[in-house]
């Protein structure tokens, strides 16, 4: 009887997973909501440019618990979106208003394990010369940037704790955008007394800099082929702040760390000059040979900031560690040490995609797609014994990396 109903449980909760069918988009909603504009507002927005280094409509990534990766859009596409949202609460009534501007540099929203986060960087400017620019351009064009007046500067982080749902998405770009148009208006309101430039950025990373006695670096605006990993082949020695970070191969913070490693295990944590252990919210970080990402992304653990050693460089980064979904650590919870058991092995393949920036567990049905393209490796694939079995995938993704590698540097 006892073991009828501990299966009974573990049946229950993960009979999610069996049915339940996980879209790959997700179109984040994003209504009209007038109460973002600030009270006593100098300014109007007219124009909207997109000027991030990525222009896809990719907006971020929705790591789910099941472990699916979901990338988040806005279904109307970025600019309109944002221009349907902002212009009726920014509009010029009566052209009382002083028309700006609303330059785009950042926008991403990222979501894993109850912790959401979203990062903007934004960029007031008025026009020179001209009336009105084309709001289509972006910054890729040289006409959207050479009739531009810088005014002010923002960059905003707005982080949340908890289950991620559609409104929990939509509150975090309401609240970033609502920040930015407030600190702008003060701007505007006393511009001899405030400056022209906020940034939550600066703000941790000065932080985590003095606390690490690590210097913040800046890097130029022409890339070259040391701001391609695949290209590159080797990873800047620093801290890599978010992702965008590590796919320009541009860490943030660069200086003297102080990384203890454990060999055996293939696990890192990076330290405080005094010895003390250092609990920031890196994406990674390197130490020039190595790589180390933070497992807080795909491990929702009491433990403090741990990094996982990256073994294959790519399409894909590699490592092997435990990956533990929801549904599994409450099945643990419930079912204590037999559910340990039934819940998962000690040891998966992990692979973080180099196009999205989600983290996943490689499965025997995500396989066939990562390999497409591939028949070679497609027929190793279908020959392989236990599909299951983490180094057997490891080696064979590894596989694909290797030739992502050679066609980078060609």
């Amino acid at each position: 009887m006892n073991h009828f109903f501990t299966l009974l449980i573990f049946l229950l909760i993960n009979s999610g997973l069996v049915f339940a069918q996980k879209p790959n988009i997700f179109n984040v909603p994003l209504e009209i909501d007038l109460r973002v504009s600030p009270k006593g507002r100098l300014f109007s927005v007219d124009t909207i440019i997109n000027a991030r280094v990525d222009t896809s409509i990719n907006i971020g990534v929705w790591q789910r618990p099941s472990g699916d990766i979901i990338e988040l859009c806005f279904e109307e596409g970025f600019r309109s979106t944002l221009t349907n949202f902002i212009f009726p609460a920014l509009a010029n009534f009566d052209n009382k208003f002083s028309p700006y501007s609303l330059v785009i540099n950042e926008f991403n929203l990222s979501s894993a394990n109850g912790f959401n986060r979203f990062e903007l960087a934004v960029l007031f400017c008025r026009r020179n010369g001209i009336k009105q620019i084309d709001s289509t351009v972006t910054s890729n064009s040289s006409n959207s940037v050479r009739h531009l007046i810088p005014i002010y500067k923002a960059d905003i982080i707005v982080e949340s704790s908890g289950d991620s749902d559609v409104n929990n998405f939509t509150e975090l770009i309401k609240e970033g955008l609502s920040r930015v148009f407030i600190k702008f208006n003060k701007y505007l309101a006393n511009p001899k007394s405030v400056p022209p430039v906020y940034s939550d950025f600066s703000t941790e990373l000065a932080k985590a800099s003095k606390d690490l006695k690590l210097t913040q670096t800046t890097y130029d605006s022409i890339r070259t082929n040391d701001d391609n990993l695949l290209h590159r082949g080797q990873f800047r020695p620093g801290v890599y702040r978010s992702f965008n970070d590590l796919a320009l191969n541009q860490p943030s913070l660069t200086g003297d760390m102080l990384i203890v490693i454990d060999e055996k295990k293939d696990f890192a944590v990076l330290r405080k000059p005094s010895g003390s252990r250092a609990n920031y919210r890196f994406f990674c970080f390197s130490d020039g040979k190595n790589l180390f990402i933070n497992t807080k992304l795909y491990l929702n653990s009491s433990l403090g900031q741990q990094y996982a050693k990256v073994l294959s460089i790519g399409r894909y980064l590699l490592w092997i560690d435990n990956y533990l979904t929801s549904n599994e650590m409450a099945t643990r919870a419930v079912l204590g040490v037999v559910g340990s058991v039934i819940a998962n092995s000690d040891r998966d393949c992990i692979a973080l995609d180099m196009q999205t920036g989600g983290v996943f567990m490689v499965t025997k049905d995500k396989l066939p797609q990562m390999l497409a393209g591939h028949n070679d490796l497609l027929d190793e694939l279908a020959s392989m014994p236990n599909k299951k079995d983490e180094q057997q995938q490891f080696l064979l993704l590894d596989k694909l990396n290797q030739r992502s590698r050679s066609t980078a540097t060609r």
